[in-house]
This record gives C-alpha cells, structure tokens and sequence, in this order.
C-alpha cells in the first residue's frame, strides 16, 4: 500500500509530536504545498508550491520557514508525511486545506497604509466591473430601441426592466465594496476576549454574531467559534490580551460599524482648527502619531473612546469619552474627529 493508513495521520495545526505512528516506521519527510487563494471564495489565483522538509526519523515538532509569502493575502496549506518501512517508502494522504491570511508587515502606520492600499485595489477592481456591467446594459438598450422602434410601448416597458436589472447590479455591488472595508474590522484565528462573556447565543456566521451583538447596548466586539457556532458577546472592543486560536473569528463591532462612509462623508466628518475640549480618557493621550488617521485607529481599539482631538505638529493624540467632548471650539494647529459623525 502507498499510503500509511486510510486517513491522514496528520490535521491542520496538529504537532508532529503528537501523531501515533505504527512501529518500525522511520518518518523522512514533510512535503508542505502552498498557494494564494482569493480570500472571497477560496480558489487558487497563483502557482503552487511545494517545499520538503527533511525529518530524518524525527518525531518531535519540527518548525520550519515558508518562503515567498506576501504581507496581506490568503494561502491554502496541506501536508503530507513520508516515511519508510523495510526500504518502501510510504506516503500519508494530505490533510485537509488550512487557510491562512498573512500580516502586513512594517510599523502600525505602515500597516494601516497597506490595508488600505489592498481595500483600495479590490474597490478599484469591482469598480471597473461595475463600468463594463453599466457599459453592456447601455449597448442592449441601444439595440432595442433600434429593433424595436415600431413597438413604442413594449419597447419602453423592457427598457424600464433593464433599467432595474442595471440599478440592482449597481446597488449589490456597492454592498460588495462596503463589505471589502469593513473586512479590515475582522480577524481569523484570533480570539479577542476571554473570561465571562455577555451571552453565549448560537451563529452561522460572524455577521449573525454581529447581529447578535447590536441587540444588546452593552455588546463593542464578538468572537465566533467556527466549530461549536457559539458567539461570545464582549463589552471590549478588541480585548486586551487577544489570542491566537484556529476555530475562532473576532470582530471589533465599533470599526465595522464606523467603517462604512464614502470618502466625502469621512472628509466631512474632519474638523480642521478645532478643538474637542474635555472629556479626556483617563491616560489614553500620546505623542508620536503621525496623521489624525492613525489616532482614530487608536480610537476604534480603545473602550468608550467616541471622539480625538490631533496636534499635527508633534503628533499628540487625545482620546475622549463624549463624541465632541466637553465642548468644542476654535483653536488653530489641532483637527477632530467624531467616530458617531462617520458612521452611515
């Protein structure tokens, strides 16, 4: 027989260590194969490759460096161990696909440029497929009416009906770029809260969680468990200690829900030459930041934080407990921003 057993002694995340292995048998290879995925449906958008690890008859936990990874985009892993027996050599049927999604890289500010940087290419890209999806809808109108210039009234009518197929498509790809941005608010495989939570209701979704969490006043952030379904309710934002578990996806329910603005709305919603007096979170003020931007990101991870006041010219950042603190008023060199201004 080809392979060391009917299933693979090996799961997604499971240490070598750990893996009961017939006796006689000398473990000589670990053959991980990796490639990009869309991180929407999962399917391969590169060329794979495979990297073999020697294990030499080891059986402890081997760690080892996947190369070429990029700072940013999905990769499905699957593993296959080889071994030896009496000179054949036996191979394990691979695991099962352990998608992973890569952290950018750089400082916070570098990090926060890069995920914007990706929201921007993947709105650009449904942008222009919503053009060509306009542009094909103009060209059937076109030729109806060519067609079917000696019919008026039915003419009109089908026209009217593309009319609705074109808004429709219009309005399902605006919920598409929405839903790009606010991925940045949601992380895999981390579990933002531990200890007691608010409630416990099932989900089939992060977003059922997250309905589950706008019902109750008290809910700023919710972590899904993909294998139980249960959703843990947290009245932290993003937790303090946040943690590294494969069956579990957070979301931080203040930046989904503050992140879905247009440009011109965030623009709007920034008070240049203002100052929110009052109401300052008690030791949450620094120097060092480099635009208002990356003070808001500080803010949206921050519990009770609604509302900053930004001094361009060192860097300060307060955050405050009230949307426009205590009060507000003009003062040059300082910018605000509300966070319940940018919510839709």
């Amino acid at each position: 027989s080809s392979g060391i057993n009917a299933e693979s002694p090996l799961r997604p995340g499971e240490k070598l260590s750990l893996v009961e292995l017939p006796a006689g048998l000398r473990t000589t290879q670990l053959v991980v194969r990796y490639v990009e995925v869309d991180e929407l449906n999962g399917s391969a958008v590169g060329e794979e490759t495979i990297q073999n690890v020697d294990l030499n008859g080891g059986r402890d936990d081997k760690k080892f460096v996947v190369g070429g990874l990029v700072g940013g985009k999905s990769y499905a892993f699957t593993v296959v161990l080889k071994a030896s027996n009496g000179g054949k050599e036996l191979s394990s049927t691979p695991t099962a696909r352990l998608i992973i999604t890569t952290p950018f890289g750089g400082t916070e500010t570098d990090k926060v440029k890069a995920q914007f940087d990706k929201i921007k290419q993947n709105t650009d890209a449904k942008i222009s497929s919503i053009d060509s999806s306009l542009e094909e809808q103009e060209n059937r109108v076109i030729n109806l009416r060519g067609k079917l210039s000696g019919f008026i009234t039915e003419a009109t009518n089908k026209i009217n009906d593309l009319g609705a197929v074109a808004a429709a498509n219009i309005t399902s790809q605006e919920g598409i770029l929405s839903s790009i941005a606010k991925r940045s608010c949601i992380e895999t495989g981390i579990n933002y809260y531990t200890g007691r939570a608010i409630a416990y209701p099932k989900a089939n979704s992060i977003f059922q969680c997250l309905d589950e969490c706008r019902k109750n006043s008290a809910c700023h952030g919710a972590s899904w468990n993909t294998d139980t379904k249960y959703c843990s309710l947290s009245t932290q934002r993003r937790g303090s200690q946040p943690s590294i578990d494969k069956y579990m996806v957070s979301i931080n329910r203040v930046c989904y829900d503050t992140l879905t603005g247009d440009a011109a709305k965030w623009n709007s919603c920034i008070k240049d030459n203002t100052d929110y007096h009052g109401a300052d979170i008690t030791g949450a003020q620094s120097y060092g930041f480099g635009t208002e931007w990356d003070c808001m990101g500080w803010c949206l991870n921050t519990a009770n934080c609604m509302s900053i006041t930004y001094r361009q010219s060192d860097g300060h950042c307060w955050l405050k407990s009230k949307p426009k603190g205590n009060s507000q008023g003009a003062y040059n060199g300082l910018t605000s921003i509300s966070l319940e201004c940018m919510k839709s």
